[in-house]
């Protein structure tokens, strides 16, 4: 896939045409959310792509913004089990089948949900997992750039509230202002990103959907080593902090790789804490 170009032309999609998506094309995009990397490769998921007759009248009321499900032909459900990262690696496998379908002509939209286990009753699933997302698919209407919102936590993460926000009016932070170089506050200049090779990937990673379009993500680059931090804000659970971090780190992880070379990501916070205020947590470093 040509990521950088995908990243640039990709939205979310709400409203769709009754057209169903071509059997080989839901089997390729099937094979793929099934197959495709992980953040951590240890964390069983269980992919399935459903029709709208089995997920639409099931789901209306129970998911969508306020219970407004949205209407597509089809729908992939993300279950995952319950471990350390997963919701990271949720918003990560969620948003790189997105990216799939957009390449393969497909468009796409995350769905609010409120319960998990309504879902998994719902749409009579049988499973120990837990439902980390839900993704609309179908040929859109008339695109519409949203932004992942607010999504409420309960006790665990069983219950989320994965708003949408639509516009495209949103600014974007200049890189200068989201990657610092060598130390914390010292803002990487257009320059030394192209000599390091690392424009296109840090371009790109600042233009992945965050809740609220809050751009939490802070990147630090210390010699060869990439460190990502998210800043932590009091109205956003962390839940919504681990999905944004998820998808930060596959748009920088996929161009960089398009672009440089392959890159792994190591969950979790580093020796040098590098003085990065408190409202910041080290979420995952990797080397370039």
């Amino acid at each position: 896939m040509d990521y950088k170009n995908i990243i640039m032309n990709k939205s979310s999609v709400r409203d769709y045409k009754e057209k169903k998506v071509d059997e080989k094309i839901i089997l390729e995009l099937s094979r793929y959310a099934n197959t495709c990397p992980r953040l951590a490769e240890d964390i069983e998921m269980d992919i399935r792509i459903m029709d709208n007759d089995v997920v639409y009248r099931q789901l209306d009321g129970f998911a969508g913004y306020h219970g407004i499900m949205i209407n597509a032909p089809h729908y992939v459900i993300l279950l995952s089990e319950k471990k350390d990262h997963y919701m990271e690696n949720a918003g990560y496998v969620g948003e790189s089948i997105a990216m799939k379908a957009f390449d393969l002509g497909v468009d796409s939209c995350w769905i609010t949900f409120t319960d998990s286990q309504k879902v998994i009753h719902r749409l009579n699933i049988v499973t120990g997992k837990e439902v980390v997302g839900i993704l609309a698919l179908g040929y859109g209407k008339k695109k519409k750039p949203v932004t992942l919102g607010a999504l409420k936590i309960g006790d665990n993460y069983s219950q989320a509230d994965m708003r949408k926000k639509d516009g495209n009016t949103s600014t974007v932070l200049p890189l200068c202002q989201m990657v610092y170089i060598d130390k914390w506050g010292e803002g990487a200049d257009v320059d030394k990103l192209m000599e390091r090779a690392l424009y296109d990937p840090m371009d790109c990673a600042r233009k992945a959907p965050s809740t609220l379009n809050r751009q939490p993500w802070r990147f630090l680059i210390d010699g060869g080593k990439i460190i990502l931090t998210m800043r932590k804000d009091n109205d956003i659970s962390e839940y919504e902090e681990r999905i944004d971090a998820g998808i930060a780190m596959l748009y920088f992880e996929d161009v960089i790789e398009q672009t440089l070379c392959k890159v792994q990501w190591k969950l979790g916070p580093v020796e040098n804490t590098y003085g990065i205020p408190d409202d910041y947590v080290i979420v995952a470093s990797c080397e370039a």
